[in-house]
């Protein structure tokens, strides 16, 4: 089923071993001057081990005005190109192809001074400050610059380069209606900037090497780029300036959301309609793709003859492994991505390197190289995990890989936690892949799960257990408000424990909460949050809060109604009173009100006390150490797990 997946194709004169890329990702480990760095090196390198025919490098930045975030691969110097060759031969040595991406921020760049085609900034981020526009000198230079740092990429021995033009930078810049304002030749001609760039790559570079453009398809702002226009662009610089390759996408800072797409509610695949329009206009190979993690959905893009090629991003941080195993018939062993932007993007944006939600090895490869190179156990030891949420569900495994005799116990009817809760929204079911996936591993690792049982002393005392690991997880706060008992529980309606009515009231806008909003809105219920400080979702990741906060966003989409700064005095059973600054007293009707205000640590102390009569080492992880993210708890379980 998945041989077109795996046969071989050409960009330019260069042969891909298969039709899986790998494609840029900044993820933050460069030096402080954009130097490679053996971490940056090891995290490309397990990529290619993985099976990627096409490895893309991360947005490379050409100049210094033109950097992107902290820790991003640099491009601009010659005395770069011996790490940059160092990277590309780690790529190369596995048999994949490395390209490396020649990208300027432009707008959107993090700098002090941003510079761009016209004096017009994005709306939402970089937070909104007025660039300076470029001269007709300087965007001629920047030409210039671009094709220099191409021809480092030639010289260090990368196989081909990608011109960044798409996700609102600099060369989508040009080419956007909304940025480009301009009265010169680069104004006139939009595409002018982008056709000259290709063209200087290719006269210092030569015809032979290979240019693939990341084209931005639509920006999804009314006034963009559109997919008529991407076509018309695409087939200038194939005829005008020779591209050998289309890498779609769509999207700028203001759209982030659909760059880079959280688990709210895109499906897979979703720049495959954007690809195959401009497959149709030009006769070069077209790659692209969107929230990829199921195989299938990528054989069918390449057998339909959508695109040539499949992007998978995320999912490459999730799993590098991702080829090998789907050519190897071990799909049940894909670990999948949940999209949830916590550990990827999230952190960039905050200028942190990139982490990986559910990957804890993501960012360590240069430390153990893949999960067969952990620590083996000096001595076998019998652990006793309580708890089947996501931290001790990571802990079991890695406790079984090293070596250890492992049994989770945990008194639910079902493994998960609060990640089972977590997935019962309609448009978060990919999580449910991840608890497929670790009841899986725990299976073939020989993890013994114990099901329907709550550890008591009695039962910790004789399991006998040389260490235990306590993952008991959360459970949900219920504020002390006058007449509470007319409330219901955000984890019994995701649940479906309790009924709801059709007018809702939901106290509580952090992500628990809109989460719970969105999902009873999606069912035909009138949604209206309640908000206690001056901002809701102040507890989600930049992308996803884009996402519902946007205009278009969800929250607009499924007309759910926001109130902020209100502090709830008393729940009845036909609604709530709030007091709304300074003193105005506010009733919403609602035929039920939901409880999302936090969450609290479900540790019970007879039980650790139990525990630490019992076993020699005992740890407590998650969120029965503290209320916090499945990040938290992924890693904190995997760290533990190499202690023991």
């Amino acid at each position: 089923m998945t041989e077109k997946l795996f046969e071989s194709f050409k960009i330019g004169e260069v042969v891909v071993p298969n039709r899986i890329v790998m494609p840029p990702m900044v993820v933050g480990y460069a030096g402080p001057n954009g130097e490679v760095t053996e971490q940056l090196i090891s995290y490309y390198e397990a990529r290619a081990r993985g099976g990627v025919g096409l490895v893309i490098v991360e947005a490379s930045y050409i100049r210094e005005d033109g950097k992107l975030v902290l820790g991003e691969l640099g491009i601009y110097s010659d005395e770069l190109i011996p790490g940059l060759a160092r990277l590309a031969d780690a790529i190369k040595i596995y048999g994949s192809r490395a390209a490396i991406q020649i990208a300027h921020g432009g707008i959107q760049a993090k700098v002090e001074e941003r510079v761009g085609p016209s004096a017009i900034g994005r709306k939402i981020v970089p937070p909104p400050k007025t660039p300076r526009e470029l001269e007709t000198r300087e965007v001629e230079q920047l030409v210039e610059d671009f094709a220099k740092a191409a021809l480092r990429a030639k010289q260090a021995g990368f196989d081909m380069v990608e011109v960044h033009g798409t996700h609102g930078y600099l060369i989508t810049q040009f080419l956007s209606p909304l940025t480009n304002k301009r009265n010169d030749k680069y104004g006139v001609d939009r595409a002018l900037f982008a056709i000259e760039v290709v063209q200087r790559i290719k006269e210092h570079c030569g015809k032979n090497f290979p240019v693939v453009f990341r084209l931005n398809a639509n920006e999804f702002l009314e006034g963009g780029i559109t997919v008529s226009l991407a076509a018309n662009i695409a087939k200038r610089l194939v005829d005008e300036a020779g591209v050998d390759a289309f890498d779609v996408t769509g999207g700028n800072y203001d759209t982030m959301d659909i760059i880079i797409p959280p688990y709210l509610y895109m499906e897979e695949g979703h720049f495959f309609s954007l690809a195959r329009e401009i497959k149709a206009a030009v006769p070069v190979p077209v790659i692209s793709g969107g929230l990829i993690t199921d195989f299938r959905k990528a054989v069918e893009a390449v057998e339909k003859g959508w695109v040539d090629a499949v992007f998978l991003g995320r999912q490459l941080i999730a799993d590098p492994d991702w080829s090998k195993k789907v050519r190897s018939g071990r799909v049940e062993d894909v670990r999948p991505c949940i999209m949830c932007n916590e550990g990827c993007i999230g952190r960039l944006f905050a200028g942190k390197p990139v982490w990986c939600s559910i990957n804890s090895l993501n960012n360590f490869e240069y430390r153990w190289f893949s999960e067969e190179y952990l620590p083996k156990a000096l001595s076998k030891k019998r652990v006793l995990v309580i708890g089947g949420g996501p931290g001790g569900l990571e802990a079991a495994r890695i406790l079984a890989l090293r070596g250890h005799e492992v049994t989770v116990v945990d008194e639910a009817d079902s493994l998960g936690g609060t990640l089972r809760v977590a997935s019962a929204p309609i448009f978060k079911k990919r999580l449910e892949k991840l608890l497929k996936w670790y009841e899986a591993q725990l299976e073939k690792l020989g993890v013994r799960v114990v099901m329907r049982t709550r550890a008591t002393p009695e039962f910790i005392s004789q399991f006998k257990p040389d260490a235990v690991v306590i993952a008991s997880g959360s459970k949900p706060l219920v504020p002390n408000i006058p007449g509470v008992e007319n409330a219901v529980i955000a984890d019994d309606v995701l649940l479906g424990r309790s009924s709801v009515g059709r007018r809702v009231v939901v106290v509580g806008g952090g992500f628990v909460g809109i989460e719970t909003a969105i999902h009873l809105a999606i069912e035909g219920r009138e949604v209206t949050v309640v908000e206690a400080l001056p901002e809701i979702a102040r507890d989600v990741e930049p992308v996803s809060k884009i996402a519902l906060l946007r205009p278009g966003g969800l929250l607009g989409k499924y007309n759910i109604r926001v109130v902020t700064c209100a502090t709830v005095l008393k729940i009845e059973k036909n609604g709530v009173e709030l007091l709304k600054p300074p003193l105005e007293r506010v009733f919403v009707e609602a035929d039920t009100v939901v409880l999302a205000v936090g969450r609290a640590s479900n540790l019970d102390l007879e039980l650790y006390k139990s525990a630490r009569a019992a076993a020699r080492e005992v740890y407590v992880i998650g969120d029965a150490k503290s209320p916090r993210k499945i990040i938290d708890a992924v890693h904190e379980g995997f760290s533990t797990a190499l202690e023991i």
